[in-house]
């Protein structure tokens, strides 16, 4: 099955206040995650979300620098 993992956070982003160019950017996650199917319907079971989450291999969320 293919599904979306939604990871809540906040990105803080670095500006140079003397060219106003944004020097670095990095996503915060929360522990916030939600996961949806295919058809971007929640998948809410609990023993099927327990499941995901034990089979999901560790991806680094590094953002695209400027």
């Amino acid at each position: 099955m293919i599904y979306t993992k939604l990871v809540h956070g906040w990105v803080a982003q670095r500006y140079d206040s003397d060219t106003g160019d944004c020097v670095s950017m990095e996503f915060i996650p929360s522990d916030e995650v939600e996961r949806q199917d295919e058809n971007g319907n929640p998948i809410e079971d609990p023993e099927r979300l327990a499941e995901l989450d034990n089979m999901e291999k560790e991806v680094p969320l590094d953002m695209v620098q400027p």
